[in-house]
């Protein structure tokens, strides 16, 4: 037993290096960063998080619903307007994304026994991210259930005879309409939501684990070359530096334009059974409808969204091809990551909880400053319509690049990139023990 306990504590002592320790700390940092910056911006955004209610039948019913609705503690703003177009394009309501229309004469059609509606609008920003959407959808089945039962409630005090058990249990059923850039199509939010959510969630973690994967292959060929001299020797041959540079970095293309590839025929594989889903027999009506809203990829957006992805992962190369010339050797590309880690899991993280349309300069400021923001974001805007921010991610992301390739060229053309470390610290005084 004695000697399990030393070589446990041998191993342990061997797997908890300082490398691992900063990885670590790292991992805190960036959770720490994106909790802070999720409370910040809910905390301002909390205002949004209401109803707008158009109550064009004033009535004793209409009066019990608003109570209904208001006692499930979802904020309800009163408007005045008595159209929708006109409450959507007001200046006080537009940070607004949720409004209803409780329509004229829902009281007297309840108590003759005609079926009538409340109408819900969802507002759909094409640079809209994070949980919004979905929370607002969520507000509109709370409401719309509470307004069902306060309706039947009605209905059935007024005990009217012959009327249909269906009609009695939901008198006034709510109806969602979603409007996308003006055009409107009777679909509810939810669908919507689940629908843009698919390609929102799945597709950045496809990206995510491709640019590691990509990363830290070329990371550990340079730091193996490093470490068992080719690299000395390669460079100490009559051979032009900058074929060298060239070479590599082609090759690394040559993988990025493979992996943009797979990428782009899996996502086109995955919007069809997405598709085919959203038009079977659980929702019928929801393909069409969001044809209609726009909310689809045509062949020249899955080309713009693979010219993303593949600049993307041509700078996340450029940068581990830098990376793994400041790695010490193959053991240290764990810690190593972590400067191409962090930034990755701010830009993929961050616009799943954070509304970047509705978020602060600093935030914005931040996540675009990192290129791999714009390919995480790249289906979605095509997919709403926004190439104009896609073709602009691509241009800043293919300039990235260029400095990258430019600062890798300079390292590569010096004598010092044989000693070349990023020692952590107290790495150095135990290299001078040993």
């Amino acid at each position: 037993m004695n000697i399990f306990m030393v070589l446990l504590r041998k191993e342990i002592k061997e797997l908890l290096t300082r490398q691992l320790l900063f990885s670590i700390a790292a991992m805190i940092l960036v959770f720490y960063v994106i909790g802070k910056s999720v409370g910040s911006h809910s905390r301002a955004s909390g205002a949004s998080n209401s109803i707008v209610v158009m109550d064009l039948d004033r009535s004793e019913l209409s009066a019990r619903l608003l109570a209904a609705m208001g006692g499930g503690k979802t904020p309800l703003k009163p408007s005045a307007f008595t159209d929708i177009e006109s409450a959507m394009s007001a200046p006080e309501h537009s940070g607004e994304s949720s409004f209803l229309v409780i329509p004229a004469g829902l009281a007297r059609s309840v108590e003759e026994g005609r079926p009538s509606r409340l109408e819900f609008y969802s507002r759909f920003r094409k640079r809209a991210s994070g949980l919004g959407a979905a929370m607002a959808a969520s507000r509109i089945r709370k409401v719309s259930s509470l307004a069902a039962a306060e309706a039947s409630s009605y209905a059935l005090e007024r005990k009217a005879p012959g009327l249909p058990p269906s009609f009695l249990r939901d008198p006034a059923p709510a109806v969602e309409f979603v409007v996308v850039d003006g055009r409107t199509e009777q679909v509810p939010l939810a669908q919507v939501v689940g629908f843009m959510q698919s390609q929102s969630y799945f597709f950045p973690i496809a990206v995510f684990f491709i640019v590691i994967l990509s990363a830290q292959m070329i990371m550990t060929a340079i730091a193996t070359e490093k470490e068992n001299k080719t690299l000395e020797t390669l460079l100490s041959s009559p051979l032009d530096r900058r074929m060298l540079v060239v070479s590599k970095l082609t090759a690394a293309a040559i993988i990025a334009a493979g992996l943009s590839g797979a990428y782009l025929l899996g996502m086109r594989s995955f919007m069809s059974g997405i598709t085919a889903a959203a038009e079977g027999a659980t929702a019928a009506a929801a393909g069409p409808a969001l044809a209609k809203l726009g909310l689809v990829i045509t062949t020249q957006g899955y080309l713009l969204i693979g010219l993303s992805v593949l600049v993307c992962i041509l700078c996340s190369l450029s940068l581990a091809f830098i990376l793994g010339m400041l790695a010490e050797d193959v053991k240290s590309i764990q810690a190593m990551l972590v400067p191409l880690m962090m930034p990755l899991m701010l830009s993929y993280l961050m616009p799943i909880f954070i509304d970047l349309s509705t978020a602060g300069w600093g935030i914005k400021g931040l996540l675009y400053a990192i290129p791999f923001t714009h390919a995480f974001l790249a289906p979605r805007a095509v997919m709403t319509g926004d190439i104009a921010s896609v073709v602009w991610g691509i241009i800043y992301q293919a300039a990235v690049f260029a400095v990258f390739v430019t600062l890798a060229a300079r390292l590569f053309s010096g004598d010092a990139l044989l000693t070349l470390r990023l020692r952590l610290p107290g790495t150095r005084r135990k290299a001078a023990a040993q």
